[in-house]
Parts: C-alpha cells; sequence; structure tokens
C-alpha cells in the first residue's frame, strides 16, 4: 500500500490498474492509522470467471516484475 489515508492522498495499491474502494478501509489500530484490509477493484484481466483474483493470469501479465511475477502472488488473497 502506498499513500496516507487521507483525501489528499488516499490508500492504493503500487500497480497502474489497480485503486482502491473508497470507505472499505479496515484498521488494525484505528488511532494509529494500521491498515488490516482494503477493497481494491481488479481489472477483468486478471480474475477468472467467478471474478476472483487468478494467479496465472496476474503473473503472465506482470511477467518479469519481481512484486507480481512469483509462486506465492496472491498468497494473502
Amino acid at each position: 500500500m502506498i499513500g496516507a489515508g487521507t483525501d489528499a492522498d488516499r490508500f492504493r495499491v503500487n500497480l497502474p490498474t489497480y485503486y482502491m474502494i473508497p470507505g472499505t478501509e479496515q484498521y488494525k489500530d484505528p488511532e494509529k492509522k494500521v491498515l488490516e484490509s482494503v477493497e481494491v477493484v481488479v481489472p477483468d484481466d486478471e480474475v477468472d470467471e467467478k471474478g476472483r483474483p487468478n494467479k496465472e493470469k496476474i503473473r503472465a501479465k506482470y511477467r518479469g516484475i519481481p512484486a507480481w511475477d512469483r509462486d506465492d502472488v496472491l498468497k494473502d488473497i
């Protein structure tokens, strides 16, 4: 995640095609703004037929980018 979580600098995923759905932030510690989870929009070319993120499609699309082209991509989803 990047961003400060403010209206001027919202949280977002460090990918050009993903963006956060405002108002979906869940915090581990709301006082310190420690983010636990957030919903993001995933492009159609990265999901399976049920609308879930697809590891193989994402790895193929971002081949060569270490953050996404690895065996454990999507392990937390």
